[in-house]
């Protein structure tokens, strides 16, 4: 059936323009591979010391996290836009670097690198994010000084510092109106995501409608009817009036922060003002999205990738197409076209998004836009704005809190492609019925594969220096974590504090999200270290744990009850276990702890459990005297899999132990260049002596085992270092 309506629409007159997409989206295949090659080859493929360089940044360029200072500007050695990253020494140098409102020159040393891609499934990926900006080095600063202004001398660069000065200038202006506004004006009139405005969009995100912020571009077209107006009241000319606006637009991107769906309105409008004044010609604004499409992928390939850049496009096309189509069916079409992409990159969609899709363009299109630009450019305006806009904010708030979020998981690939394609053969198709019934079945099929695998699954996490194991049985029967790693932070100063999401959110939750996993069953915290504990809490606020399992005795520290406190869990979901209590735990049987402790090292749970035929063992942190203990007591104890306890450290993994155990492969959790020198070559020539390979997640990025009948497939996930 799908093939004949495809026929029928080649044979008309549309054909042509299916055929010329066609085409065109192989050749922008091609040239998105040979410019993923060029700017492969523009890395340094290893880390490269530099010295008395000079580096270029834009006033507007300076993120301060904590003591964390982020750069993006130009290495004038290269002439090359790089990521640079500095580390503030005092407070009195943070405040130095948030008042600069001038493009500066830096002398700097450092260490460059080409990006590094994700070392994690589904983890969120930086080098992707880079490439959207054709950048593909980064610069750990280590000297950053003898700053020196851009002056009228430096050519050519002069004018664009400028105008940055002035986008400096504006944020710092809008940073002093009250909020929301503040955040809103900065988003959608300069392209500027304050880290203040964190909690409104994530409430966005959850409700789906991220598209709102790609579609912000279409401010621009009020600004111009605004500036018409304007010379219209001071009796200029419709043409001298165009004439402006194509010199002030361009300035205006600049302004804006060059985001996608800026870049996209203003190229728009500057199209279709420059056709109609300089070739006499009327240019639609489907052909106009066209041309900049195709201008801002032979200039950035890598926009294909931005979620946003994908959105902005995509549904300033559905607009375009559906202007004489009622709010309700214009709301229905942004949902059905919106969710394959934001399934793609979020994983879950939100019940309520079909309501206020119908509702939230309008409104945000009549009243938010106008309630910013007017509150911005009118202070008198400003207390009737802030209210109207902390009514959709708190609306937001309280419809975000609602249990109407499904985690649907990622889809393949091909089904992203096929629904958007049914979603367009929809718009012509005179067997409406027949694609509808396709589409929703091909959703009910792809969601069954995803949240029910038919095989079972081991995941050792690349948490860095800490610990994360995820268990999954077939079907999903029951889902395990073990440990959540965290990181260590040692005392410091309150202005150090950096304001940046935990690895739990980042790969684990990311992880089974993308899964369709939005709950787990059991959560053993094998002991009390942060590097297994520390995400515990920001995770429990994504994913729902239903139990939580830790050494006897350790539920009693005041420690590990600060973190319940504020996790999502209760003192009522904490079991306290120990060989005494109980010997299973649903598949799992408990080896260690033997009684009571304070979870401590020694203290640490180990387990073992099988899936399909293949026996795994988990020793968290437990030390040599507490491995020999477990195997004497069980004599009888065997492991396929042997997770190595203290991420490799020389007081773990005892030779009695191994020996008893006779591992086909050791799992070893360890940090890139972790300053505990771990794994430790006492542990590795143990391994060694006995035969045994190892994994290390350092070297491999998260380790998949996936048990067969006949052992087991191993997939690794970094393809920046070599396996050893």
């Amino acid at each position: 059936m799908l093939g004949c309506v495809l026929l029928r629409l080649v044979a008309t007159h549309r054909g042509l323009w299916i055929i010329s997409g066609v085409i065109f989206i192989s050749l922008l295949a091609i040239w998105i591979l040979e410019w993923q090659n060029n700017w492969q080859q523009k890395g340094f493929s290893t880390k490269t010391e530099l010295r008395q360089q000079h580096l270029l940044v834009q006033p507007d360029e300076y993120l301060i996290d904590g003591d964390l200072l982020k750069l993006t500007g130009k290495w004038l050695e290269r002439n090359e836009e790089v990521q640079f990253f500095y580390s503030l020494k005092s407070q009195a140098e943070q405040r130095r670097f948030a008042k600069i409102e001038t493009a500066k020159i830096f002398l700097f040393a450092g260490t460059v690198q080409r990006v590094a891609g994700p070392t994690n499934e589904n983890q969120f990926d930086y080098r992707r994010f880079l490439q959207g900006k054709n950048i593909s080095n980064t610069i750990m600063l280590s000297q950053l000084s003898s700053e020196k202004e851009v002056s009228l001398q430096d050519q050519g660069v002069f004018f664009l510092a400028w105008l940055h000065g002035i986008r400096k200038k504006l944020l710092n202006q809008l940073e002093t109106l009250p909020q929301p506004l503040a955040g809103y004006s900065q988003l959608l009139l300069l392209g500027f995501y304050d880290q203040s405005f964190e909690t409104q969009l994530k409430q966005i995100s959850s409700l789906g409608l991220l598209y709102l912020f790609s579609l912000s571009g279409m401010h621009i077209f009020y600004l111009a009817a605004f500036f018409r107006w304007l010379c219209t009241q001071l009796a200029i000319t419709r043409e001298t009036c165009d004439t402006l606006l194509l010199l002030l637009l361009p300035l205006y991107a600049v302004l804006g922060g060059f985001s996608a769906s800026l870049v996209r309105a203003v190229m728009m409008v500057w199209i279709i003002l420059s056709a109609r004044k300089f070739l006499g010609i009327s240019v639609s604004g489907i052909t106009a999205e066209g041309l900049v499409l195709i201008l801002n992928l032979l200039l950035c390939p890598a926009l294909v990738f931005s979620l946003g850049a994908q959105l902005s496009y995509l549904l300033t096309l559905i607009l375009l197409l559906n202007r004489q189509q009622s709010q309700l069916l214009v709301g229905l079409k942004m949902t059905a076209y919106s969710l394959p992409l934001i399934l793609w990159q979020t994983f879950q969609w939100n019940l309520l998004t079909v309501l206020l899709s119908i509702a939230i363009v309008p409104l945000f299109e009549r009243i938010v836009i106008p309630a910013v630009v007017l509150g911005v450019f009118f202070s008198w305006l400003v207390p009737i704005a802030v209210p109207i806009l902390q009514f959709f904010c708190d609306s937001f708030a309280f419809l975000a809190q609602l249990p109407t979020t499904i985690t649907f998981g990622k889809p393949p690939l091909l089904f992203i492609v096929f629904w958007l394609i049914i979603q367009f053969l929809l718009e012509y198709s005179k067997h409406a019925r027949w694609l509808l019934e396709i589409l929703i079945c091909s959703y009910v099929i792809a969601a069954a594969l995803i949240r029910l695998p038919f095989t079972a699954e081991v995941v050792y996490f690349d948490i860095g220096q800490g610990d994360c194991t995820l268990i999954r049985e077939p079907f999903n029967q029951s889902v395990t974590l073990v440990d959540t790693g965290g990181k260590v932070n040692f005392q410091h100063e309150q202005w150090r504090e950096r304001r940046v999401k935990t690895t739990g959110e980042t790969i684990v939750a990311n992880y089974l999200l993308s899964k369709g996993i939005s709950h787990v069953d059991n959560l053993f915290l094998t002991h009390q270290d942060t590097d297994h504990v520390g995400n515990f809490a920001s995770l429990s606020k994504v994913i729902d744990v239903h139990r939580i399992l830790v050494p006897q005795g350790m539920e009693q520290l005041a420690s590990f009850r600060k973190r319940l406190r504020v996790s999502n869990n209760t003192l009522q979901q904490v079991q306290g276990v120990s060989t005494k209590v109980t010997s299973r735990i649903g598949m799992f049987h408990l080896l260690h702890p033997f009684a009571s402790g304070t979870g401590k090292n020694e203290d640490s749970i180990a387990l073992s459990f099988s899936l399909q035929r293949i026996k795994f063992v988990i020793s968290g942190d437990l030390d040599k005297q507490g491995e020999v203990e477990v195997a004497q007591r069980n004599p009888k104890l065997r492991a396929d899999v042997l997770k190595t306890g203290h991420h490799g450290s020389k007081t773990a993994t005892a030779s009695e132990y191994v020996s008893q155990l006779q591992p086909q492969l050791a799992i070893i959790s360890a940090g890139v260049n972790n300053r505990y020198g771990h794994p430790n070559a006492a542990t590795l020539a143990t391994l060694a002596k006995q035969h045994i390979p190892f994994l290390n997640t350092a070297n491999a990025g998260m380790i998949k085992l996936m048990p067969q009948e006949k052992g087991f497939i191993i997939q690794t996930f970094n393809e920046n270092r070599k396996v050893k």
